[in-house]
C-alpha cells in the first residue's frame, strides 16, 4: 500500500501548489492592473502623476506626497494653495467650476501639472 500512496500524495501536493499559485497570481494581477481612482494624483520622483487629470465638475482631486521631499500644490490664484506636504500627507480640492487649472510646487517650480474640469 505504501507505493500506491506516494503517487497520490505527489498528485495532491501538486494540485495544492497549483491552486495556491493561481490564487496568488490572481491576487497580484488584479491589484497591479487596478486603475487609480479618478482624481488621484501622486507626488513621486519630483513629479505629479499623472501630470494631466480630467474630471467632471463637482469631482474631488486628492494629491498624496510619496516623496521624501516636501512639496506643495500651488496655483497663481487662490483655489490651489496647499500647505507644505510632507511624506504621506494628502491635500484635496473639490472642483465646482469647469476650466483648466495649472499648478506647480513652490519648492520645485519645474514640477508642473494640469487639472481640466469638464462641465
Amino acid at each position: 500500500m505504501q507505493p500506491r500512496r506516494a503517487p497520490e500524495l505527489a498528485v495532491t501536493t501538486l494540485a495544492v501548489a497549483l491552486l495556491v499559485g493561481s490564487v496568488v497570481g490572481l491576487s497580484r494581477s488584479s491589484s497591479a492592473s487596478a486603475p487609480a481612482p479618478p482624481g488621484a494624483v501622486h507626488i513621486e520622483g519630483f513629479a505629479f502623476g499623472p501630470d494631466v487629470v480630467t474630471v467632471g465638475a463637482g469631482a474631488t482631486v486628492t494629491w498624496t506626497n510619496l516623496d521624501r521631499a516636501t512639496h506643495t500644490v500651488t496655483q497663481n490664484g487662490a483655489l490651489l494653495d496647499s500647505p507644505d506636504l510632507h511624506t504621506g500627507d494628502t491635500y484635496a480640492v473639490t472642483f465646482e467650476d469647469a476650466g483648466t487649472y495649472e499648478y506647480f510646487c513652490k519648492f520645485h517650480p519645474a514640477m508642473q501639472a494640469t487639472i481640466t474640469v469638464e462641465g
